[in-house]
């Protein structure tokens, strides 16, 4: 059966599914989605807002008869998808060396740490718009 659509227009109409961030509704530029693999009529999209940083993944399935979409807002960058996409499973050893980090109050150190950069951080930014205020 020969589709009245072509597949580019298709692929236009199931992308704009995934067209405007679900964080602050910003329209997203074509320039921020990357197609991550495809099989059959579904594609795998990573798409970053330009407006807020906010990531989505989706999966697009478009045919003759329609598109439509699932989304999961991740904090991933699209380098990561790939690089995740290619580790093995998460194995017993994963667990408890995951474990053994959270117990030992590593991760509490390094998440203090992280916490206390970005409150200088905001302190800084706070203080110099308040002196830009200010004559």
């Amino acid at each position: 059966m020969k589709s009245s659509q072509s597949d580019q227009e298709l692929w236009n109409d199931g992308l704009k599914l995934v067209s405007y961030c679900p964080v602050c509704e910003t329209r997203y530029t074509p320039t921020h989605a990357h197609m991550l693999g495809k099989e059959g009529e579904t594609r795998l999209l990573h798409v970053t807002c330009g407006a807020c940083s906010h990531a989505v993944l989706a999966l697009v399935l478009v045919n003759e008869i329609g598109a439509s979409s699932v989304g999961l807002l991740t904090d991933l960058h699209v380098e990561d998808v790939y690089r995740f996409s290619d580790d093995s499973a998460v194995s017993i050893d994963d667990v408890i060396d995951a474990h053994t980090f959270v117990q030992e109050g590593v991760f509490d150190q390094l998440l203090e740490g992280v916490y206390r950069k970005k409150l200088s951080e905001t302190l800084k930014k706070r203080a110099k718009r308040t002196s830009k205020r200010t004559p």
